[in-house]
Parts: C-alpha cells; structure tokens; sequence
C-alpha cells in the first residue's frame, strides 16, 4: 500500500529545505494536499488565503498509480503527483516575471531528484517534470496559477 502522506511530506521538506523556496520572502506557505474545494470550480488552489500566497500545495495522488515488477526482483511503482502554486501581483507584468520565478525554482529543485543517489529520500526519485499555467483577474489583482506535474518511481523489494 502506498504511503501518500510520507511521499508528500517528503516532497514537501525538499522544497522547505531549498534556499530560495525555503525562504518566506519567496514563498509563503507551503503545505500538503490543496486548500478550498468547490464542486462548481476546479481551481481549487485559488482559495488561498490572500495573505498566504505565493504558496505552494503538494498534492501526492493525483493520478491512477501504476505498477510493474523489475528485473531486480522488486516493484517499482510510478505515482503523479502536482504541485500547485499560486500567486498574485496588482501589475501583470511583474506577476508573470515573479510567478516564472516561483515555477523556475519548483522545477529546478524537483529536477535534481532524479536518481537513487539524489532521491527524495522514501525510495522515491522525480521523473518528467512539467508545468502548465494560467491566470485571472479578480478585482485590482492578477492570480497566477500553475500546476506542476511529475512523475515519482517509487522502488519496494519483495
């Protein structure tokens, strides 16, 4: 059975542990599984409050996992997890500048978990990281909201 909770506290101390994700400065709130559920919108990230953002919301299980037996006698299972992040910024341009800024800092931290050497420390390593994005007007502010998709191969022996 896979432990979702620890995958995702485990994500969520690699980001903590980076210098410039770490720092509240860049980021404020970081946490596991997204704030806000609304059945009539699926952004549910945009319900942060507004003096916790930018944040950032690791969401483990965002997928069907899948599994297969190695060669090496163990199994491996792949996981999809995302991580949304959202911010916002009166001027547009500013906000895209600093929101690329945020998305540049959770994949580059992502990207270096990438081997059993360098993992994310549960037997779990990152593959194909990517990052969608959109934004809205609400009011005098623009809301930037990512999603930042990957793929975890977790390894347990038999």
């Amino acid at each position: 059975m896979t432990d979702y909770t620890s995958l995702a506290n485990a994500i969520h101390s690699t980001l903590s542990a980076d210098a410039w994700l770490g720092n509240s400065v860049n980021v404020k709130t970081i946490e596991i599984h997204r704030r806000g559920f609304s059945l009539q919108d699926p952004k549910d990230a945009q319900f942060f409050s507004e003096a916790d953002l930018p944040a950032i919301a690791v969401i483990p299980n965002a997928g069907p996992k899948q599994q297969r037996l190695s060669t090496t006698n163990e199994i491996r299972e792949t996981l999809f997890c995302e991580l949304a992040a959202v911010s916002r910024d009166r001027a547009l341009q500013n906000g895209m500048t600093a929101h690329q800024s945020l998305i540049q800092n959770i994949e580059r931290v992502l990207e270096k978990q990438k081997s059993s050497l360098n993992d994310l420390g549960v037997d779990a390593f990152v593959r194909q990281v990517s990052t969608t994005e959109n934004q809205l007007k609400r009011g005098e502010f623009f809301y930037f909201i990512s999603t930042t998709r990957a793929e975890i191969e977790m390894t347990a022996n038999l």
